[in-house]
């Protein structure tokens, strides 16, 4: 992580991100699958759900350190990536989003099958 990114308040997933840590997951389950671990995790977490848009596949949570948007895309019927963005709220982000990151994949990792990383990377 360089010196920019500890100062970082927010941080995102992709397929293309240059750390191995903040790369899009895959899962092998269906869509409600995937949704209920999802709603387990935000309460792990003591989150508040602020939004569900089933249209665009997205859930937004807040909990008292960071606020996160959760973005599902289906690959197939049975296999959907999970990206995050993490907007922490602290005056320096000392690398907080990224930590949480971490944490909520190793969440899902654990409760879903899990299929690989960065898989349809550009």
């Amino acid at each position: 992580m360089g010196i920019r990114d500890f100062f970082k308040k927010d941080f995102e997933t992709s397929d293309n991100s240059i750390y191995q840590t903040l790369k899009t997951h895959y899962y092998r389950n269906r869509y409600d699958e995937v949704k209920e671990v999802i709603f387990e995790l935000i309460k792990e977490e003591k989150g508040n759900l602020q939004d569900e848009n089933d249209q665009y596949q997205e859930i937004l949570f807040e909990t008292s350190g960071y606020s996160c948007i959760i973005k599902i895309t289906s690959t197939t019927p049975i296999e959907h990536a999970i990206d995050f963005k993490v907007n922490t709220y602290n005056l320096l982000g000392f690398g907080k989003g990224k930590k949480v990151i971490e944490r909520l994949y190793t969440y899902l990792d654990s409760h879903l099958q899990f299929k690989g990383i960065a898989l349809f990377k550009g």
